[in-house]
């Protein structure tokens, strides 16, 4: 699992700017809406939650009933700071945790490439019991081999998926929406990746020294990426590939 307190410091103070996160917050914002309409006093829980950017996000949102958890103590620090209820607990040991059927949605964003696929059923399984009848479990995954490179490494990726994995590790639960995206910036970021297998295989990086891809860009290239990518999800949400996957989940 991801226990690099650098890491998580770099997600904490660029969550709320990076244009990656931006449109991944608002991305389950909408599907929340979508589902929920202005109703803001459903239950939701972040598995995962990382810094707590997402879920600081739903509270200005005006969520209030919302909460989260992640493994990592670093985390969990940087999520209190932010004045949420987070716990510390693993995805892998949700029995008894918390009551079940009880939330309206559950989030779990980029937390399942850590882990071994028969554990990644377990994790699935388990969220799903926690959802009412007809919730929603919303999830964003890191996408296609393709685009491996040493951000993987430093955040401890095992994997990256399509939604022929999902489909597998589902069974019969309905998968009401799935998304590649990021599609316009692909390019871009399998030439950023390739190169770094690259380096990799002829030993120019190094391990001990390495990170992962969270840093603010300039302001420019920042806004230009924003833009480009909700000029994306405006056009279409049936891209052939991308470098992450957006799934929403029902329960029945």
């Amino acid at each position: 699992m991801l226990i690099n307190r650098a890491e998580y410091e770099a997600m904490y103070q660029v969550e709320e700017q990076l244009w990656w996160y931006k449109i991944l917050h608002e991305r389950v914002y909408e599907a929340i809406k979508a589902e929920f309409g202005e109703k803001t006093d459903i239950k939701i829980l972040d598995a995962g939650c990382g810094t707590g950017g997402m879920l600081s996000f739903l509270a200005a949102k005006g969520y209030k009933q919302i909460q989260g958890f992640d493994f990592n103590d670093a985390a969990v620090e940087f999520s209190k700071s932010r004045g949420l209820h987070v716990s510390q607990a693993s995805i892998l040991e949700l029995k008894g945790m918390f009551e079940t059927g009880s939330f309206d949605v559950v989030i779990c964003n980029d937390v399942l490439y850590q882990f071994e696929v028969e554990e990644i059923k377990k994790a699935l399984l388990d969220i799903l019991s926690l959802l009412k009848p007809n919730g929603k479990f919303i999830s964003n995954n890191n996408a296609f081999e393709a685009f491996r490179g040493t951000h993987d490494i430093a955040v401890g990726s095992k994997k990256r998926f399509v939604l022929a994995d999902f489909k597998k590790y589902l069974g019969a639960q309905k998968i009401v929406k799935a998304t590649y995206w990021s599609f316009f910036i692909s390019p871009l970021i399998f030439l950023v990746r390739f190169v770094q297998r690259l380096q990799l295989r002829f030993g120019k990086v190094n391990l001990a020294e390495i990170k992962s891809d969270v840093s603010l860009p300039s302001p420019f290239l920042n806004s230009f990426f924003y833009r480009l990518v909700k000029f994306e999800s405006r056009l279409s949400s049936n891209f052939p590939f991308g470098s992450s996957l957006f799934l929403i989940i029902s329960k029945n």
